[in-house]
């Protein structure tokens, strides 16, 4: 079975192309809409009417790299219509809408008991809703246990010390370097051995 075409046989891609160019929407944030079009451009090879490869039209006529446009259509593809809808007025990457995609509906944006539109009058609004439904969905972090967070902390810092004591070994010390150097590592191993009997183990 022939997939279903969004554009038909008297679709021109100059004509398409200026119109895109014109109102600016290729290289901003509307490109994301594009992808469904731009698709057949590529599949169906439109593109050879007015350039060669296909990375010559995306580069010379959409203004884009070709593996921008790429990822345009994989997402378009993955995402479907409704993404490319909202990314027009507000700034969403697909990580969010993914997040957020089932407040998306062919009428709108749901948020706060109501369905905002996708036009532009409401750019601002989806703007804040998208905002509000992102963090939202995003799971609070996992609170930190303190116990082992001193245990943490404990490790790297004997970890550290014992790095230094070992430097110091290497060192070529005098005599009263490797007496500081044994002073110090009685002192630890003192104050080592009495945690170690606080514990009653």
């Amino acid at each position: 079975m022939n997939p279903i075409s969004t554009i038909d046989d008297a679709f021109d891609v100059g004509t398409w192309v200026g119109r895109r160019q014109a109102f600016a929407l290729v290289a901003g944030r509307c490109a994301a809409a594009d992808g469904d079009v731009l698709y057949e451009i590529r599949e169906r090879k439109l593109f050879l009417t007015i350039e060669k490869t296909w990375e010559d039209f995306c580069v010379k006529r959409v203004g884009l790299s070709r593996s921008y446009v790429d990822r345009i259509i994989r997402q378009s593809k993955e995402l479907g219509p409704d993404y490319s809808k909202l990314s027009c007025f507000t700034r969403i990457t697909p990580a969010e809408y993914r997040l957020i995609a089932g407040a998306v509906t062919e009428d709108g944006l749901a948020y706060g008991g109501e369905v905002i539109p996708l036009a532009p009058e409401n750019a601002p609004k989806l703007t804040q809703a998208v905002e509000a439904l992102h963090r939202d969905s995003i799971p609070p972090a996992d609170p930190v246990d303190p116990v082992e967070q001193a245990f943490a902390k404990a490790e790297k810092a004997v970890k550290s010390a014992i790095a230094e004591f070992q430097r110091l070994q290497a060192m070529k010390l005098d005599d009263d370097g490797r007496l500081k150097l044994v002073i110090a590592l009685e002192s630890c191993r003192n104050q080592v051995d009495l945690i170690h009997m606080s514990t009653n183990l």
